[in-house]
């Protein structure tokens, strides 16, 4: 009998239905197979971090018992329906999501330190919170309730699996009939979002909804969820065939978001292979030989030194590290390549890890890592240090966009991050929102997602149009003493009228940076750089008064603002314990600097990241600069730029004693 058969054969013995005499106490398939937590229990008996993972467990479980529950309200809907769902999403994420949802999300922690103890009172604080949410009223219809409902859903369903044996037929069917209406719930928003298009096609919510269907098809065996998370319309194999760039990054405007996507992708993987499911997800072979492990390895390519990702589109003011990443455990434990145990050799083991077959052991070497383009996506990283020295971390890497604006994306064409000398130097800062929900909160909308936000020009203090294609790679060199790229807009996509170009020279004893403008008609530029600095300030030389940027957004969230004419070449200084930082611009008359404060927190806590703006009106304008880190004194640096033979700008850095020369091209 093939398993699809099977699969029916045993819904109709024992599930015949969601409902009616189904239950969760009996259910098709185990998300976490006996085996799995006999080799957890082993694990606790035996080794030390398994029983300090433990005890995070059972503290989970006693703080769960008296935690508090949510009351389900359904008035607030009538009000809010009445109202677009973009003005909507705080009642949403107060009533459908974080609002009421914590509890709930808990209870597998300590649904875990049951299966493993037996101790009965960690099971009875599950069931507590179960029950209570089994009369969770199902009532909105917005883009993220899929999303938030498929979260708890899997939340509970994951804590069922591991109690069941402690639950009555009463509770039985309560719970049955939780699970069918948050299936049914979750199944509309997923047909609301395929036909009204939300996000677009492709978009994380999918994976989040489908993980969701899929694994009540397990649990309660019915092949068709299964499939329908597998095979319907922007199911998990859509998702990994289309949702791909370049070699594996998620293709949203973010690689924060990258996870999003991926993460709910890994998890259905690893329930079909605890159900003994004929379908791998882990190692499928799908259109353009794309692989759910892809996913894991190519992020590894994009890190800085200190294994976080850059911070490119909504991050909302979170730096994530891939080292001792939780999803990169199950990855390994389905594909053990040596890049992802060494991510995961010197970190904390999450508790998940305990039920796992593979675990990391011993060391692994680091990955060799080397300049790079990803075409399809748009970025570039450039890095003075390469090989497995690379994550010493004593070199410099630029990172360099030219993505197209996509879900997530900010206006931050041309964005620049740089990493030299063991730590971050030039950051896409973003402000953290106290707001329940970071995504629509008044901050995100007003200053995160706008250009003065990051490292780029901005014109006439206005925002980056948003662009459908991506940005011209006009050079790109990837020598042993210099790397370099240059991005240009030469259709004026960014900005009407005006035309675009950066390159960015990386060497081991700085980075090289040249962006020119040039327009029909005179225009303001704002050349932005963004720091960081123990006391939230830069250190600037010259005559600084007070100036006012403005009582609208994003102007209005900057603060201590000052500027100064600046006709002669001038540098910005800032610290990080004994690390010295640099800017070094070359002279331009007509320059006025800007120095202001960064919001870190919207309620202004310190300290600030650190801003300045090189600003100037123009119709063709040429900003060339020079970073610099040291832990010691830094030296002396100048930078002479001028136009060079066939359409070529030359410029000439001395610094330390050493001449290096660059011609780049040059925008007329």
């Amino acid at each position: 009998m093939n398993h699809r058969l099977l699969m029916a054969a045993l819904a109709a013995i024992i599930c015949p239905h969601l409902s009616g005499q189904s239950t969760v106490c009996r259910p098709a398939a185990r998300l976490l197979a006996p085996a799995n937590l006999e080799r957890a229990r082993q694990r606790v008996r035996t080794e030390a971090w398994a029983q300090a993972a433990f005890e995070r467990l059972a503290e989970a479980a006693r703080k769960l018992e008296a935690e508090p529950l949510p009351v389900f309200d359904t008035q607030w809907w009538e009000t809010a329906r009445r109202k677009r769902w973009q003005d909507i999403y705080p009642e949403v994420h107060r009533h459908a999501g974080a609002g009421v949802g914590g509890p709930l999300l808990k209870t597998p922690d300590a649904a875990l330190a049951y299966a493993i103890s037996g101790e009965r009172r960690h099971a009875d604080a599950v069931r507590r919170v179960l029950l209570h949410y089994a009369d969770y009223p199902f009532v909105a219809r917005h883009p993220d309730v899929g999303m938030t409902w498929a979260g708890w859903g899997m939340a509970g369903l994951r804590a069922c699996d591991l109690i069941r044996d402690t639950l009555g037929s009463d509770d039985c069917r309560r719970l049955d009939a939780f699970f069918e209406r948050a299936l049914a719930a979750v199944r509309a928003n997923d047909e609301d979002w395929i036909r009204e298009g939300w996000g677009g096609r492709f978009n994380n919510h999918y994976a989040h909804h489908k993980l969701f269907i899929g694994t009540c098809g397990l649990v309660y065996g019915r092949p068709e969820l299964v499939d329908h998370a597998l095979q319907g319309v922007q199911g998990f194999c859509e998702l990994i065939e289309n949702a791909a760039r370049d070699d594996g990054l998620w293709f949203e405007s973010s690689l924060n978001y990258h996870f999003a996507g991926i993460a709910p992708a890994a998890e259905f993987a690893a329930a079909l292979g605890n159900a003994g499911h004929p379908f791998d997800l882990w190692h499928h072979a799908f259109a353009n030989g794309r692989r759910l492990r892809d996913f894991f390895v190519a992020p590894i390519a994009t890190l800085f030194p200190d294994r976080t990702l850059p911070t490119l589109g909504d991050t909302y003011g979170a730096r994530v590290s891939l080292r001792g990443h939780p999803a990169y455990f199950a990855a390994f434990d389905a594909f053990p390549e040596t890049a992802l145990g060494w991510l995961l050799q010197d970190a904390e083991r999450p508790a998940a890890a305990l039920t796992l077959t593979r675990l990391p052991e011993g060391s692994y070497p680091a990955p060799a890592m080397r300049t790079r383009l990803w075409p399809e996506h748009g970025y570039i990283a450039l890095r003075s240090q390469e090989g497995t020295h690379y994550w010493r971390g004593d070199g410099y890497s630029a990172f360099l966009s030219f993505d197209l604006d996509g879900i997530h994306s900010h206006r931050d064409k041309f964005g620049l991050m740089v990493y030299g000398r063991g730590a971050h130097l030039a950051v896409d800062p973003e402000t953290v929102a106290s707001a329940l929900h970071a995504f629509s909160a008044r901050v995100q909308h007003e200053l995160n997602r706008e250009t003065v936000c990051h490292n780029t020009l901005m014109v006439d203090g206005r925002s980056h149009a948003p662009i459908g294609q991506k940005l011209a790679v006009v050079d790109f060199i990837d020598g042993s003493d210099c790397k370099l790229a240059t991005v240009a807009d030469f259709q004026s996509l960014v900005y009407p009228g005006v035309r675009l170009m950066r390159t960015v020279a990386v060497t081991p004893d700085y980075v090289l940076d040249v962006f020119q403008a040039a327009s029909s008609t005179p225009h303001t530029y704002d050349y932005l750089f963004h720091g960081l600095d123990d006391q939230g300030a830069f250190a600037v030389k010259g005559a600084f008064t007070p100036v006012s940027l403005g009582l609208s957004p994003p102007w209005n969230w900057l603060r201590h603002a000052r500027q100064a004419p600046v006709e002669g070449a001038w540098a910005a200084t800032a610290r990080q314990g004994n690390l010295t930082t640099r800017l070094l611009m070359a002279a331009e008359p007509g320059t006025r600097l800007i120095t202001c404060q960064f919001p870190r927190t919207d309620t202004f806590a310190p300290p600030a990241f650190p801003m300045l703006a090189a600003r100037r009106t123009a119709s063709l304008t040429v900003f060339v600069s020079l970073l610099q880190a040291e832990r010691g004194p830094l030296p002396e640096a100048a930078i002479d730029a001028k136009p060079g033979p066939y359409g070529r700008l030359r410029v000439a850095v001395r610094s330390g004693g050493t001449l290096r020369e660059f011609t780049v091209p040059r925008l007329e």
